[in-house]
């Protein structure tokens, strides 16, 4: 139960690591070397109903693909497992 404990907390840093990676490398894709932003025109800030949703489908997709990648680990670690002698 501790190891389990140890690989999620592993894999929270890890994936929050790459998110800030991910984000600051698209930063840095969306200005110009002397700080401009590359956008050609500005863009309005929309904080409703619709991002939140979208939000929520993404990050459902993703936890969805996450499960699915566990039980496939599950079913293969059973599979490797030495069958006992009769």
């Amino acid at each position: 139960m501790a190891s389990s404990l140890g690989r999620k907390m592993m894999w929270a840093v890890v994936g929050g690591a790459a998110m800030k990676a991910a984000r600051g490398l698209t930063r840095d894709a969306l200005h110009t070397r002397y700080g401009a932003t590359r956008l050609p025109r500005p863009v309005r800030r929309q904080r409703n109903l619709h991002t939140a949703l979208l939000m929520a489908v993404g990050t459902g997709a993703m936890m969805a693909v996450a499960d699915v990648l566990q039980e496939q680990g599950k079913t293969a670690a059973r599979a490797r497992e030495p069958r006992p002698a009769a």
